[in-house]
């Protein structure tokens, strides 16, 4: 049996969630003294659900990644792509190489939507210290 399904996830508590941001934030801030570090991302309903209306998706897989591009800033990026059944990763037959240049949909999918700069206006205990 697959152990990749449709109802792959855990719900935890908020709480839960809420001790496993703050111990991020602190190691951000504190043990590797980033100045303004990647809190959050955010993807729009549109853009998920165009990546999960694909042909045999069942769920998302998220990559972690860094965005190395000589400003002098190191940008993390979560990485986004449909996965089907079996676990393997959606992607469009003419995308499977990297020398593609991105087209609508290459069955992958990053953000420019980034807290600290685009953060909730209000606080809660998944972007800050109040519980």
């Amino acid at each position: 049996m697959s152990k990749f399904k449709k109802d792959t996830g855990i719900f935890i508590p908020l709480a839960s969630a809420a001790k496993l941001t703050k111990n991020y934030r602190v190691d951000q801030l504190e043990r590797k003294k980033h100045k303004d570090p990647v809190m959050s991302q955010f993807f729009g309903i549109d853009k998920l659900n165009e990546l999960l209306s694909q042909e045999g998706a069942i769920g998302l897989r998220i990559y972690y990644g860094l965005d190395i591009d000589g400003d002098g800033k190191v940008d993390k990026h979560f990485v986004l792509t449909a996965t089907d059944a079996d676990g393997e990763d959606i992607l469009p037959a003419q995308t499977r190489s990297v020398e593609m240049k991105a087209a609508a949909n290459t069955g992958t999918l990053i953000t420019d939507g980034f807290c600290p700069f685009d953060c909730p206006k209000v606080a809660n205990p998944l972007n800050s210290d109040i519980e």
